[in-house]
């Protein structure tokens, strides 16, 4: 998980413009709106990569599958095996401690 604490300290060092800029760079890698459980209200709220930014805050209530272990982004960072359901349970950092 190294190389996610590294992304999460980056990400919590930048400005609220430049972190989103970095988040939406992160969004082409992934899977979040491909997955069952992801829903319109998360895709029209713009809700996404859920590893990174935590659970849903008021769109996905029901977990109905997970693409967390496929997601070319989790991989890269050596998350999403252990902890998943990121749009329900929260983000890798939650979900660790």
């Amino acid at each position: 998980m190294n190389k996610f604490v590294e992304l999460m300290e980056e990400l919590s060092k930048l400005e609220n413009e430049e972190r989103s800029e970095k988040i939406k760079q992160l969004e082409a890698d992934c899977v979040c709106p491909t997955c069952p459980t992801y829903n319109d209200c998360a895709k029209d709220k713009g809700e996404n990569v859920f590893c990174i930014t935590g659970k849903s805050k008021e769109c996905i209530t029901m977990e109905l599958g997970c693409l967390c272990p496929t997601c070319p982004l989790a991989q890269e960072y050596g998350i999403g095996i252990v902890h998943n359901f990121y749009c329900r349970r929260g983000n890798e950092m939650e979900q660790s401690k």
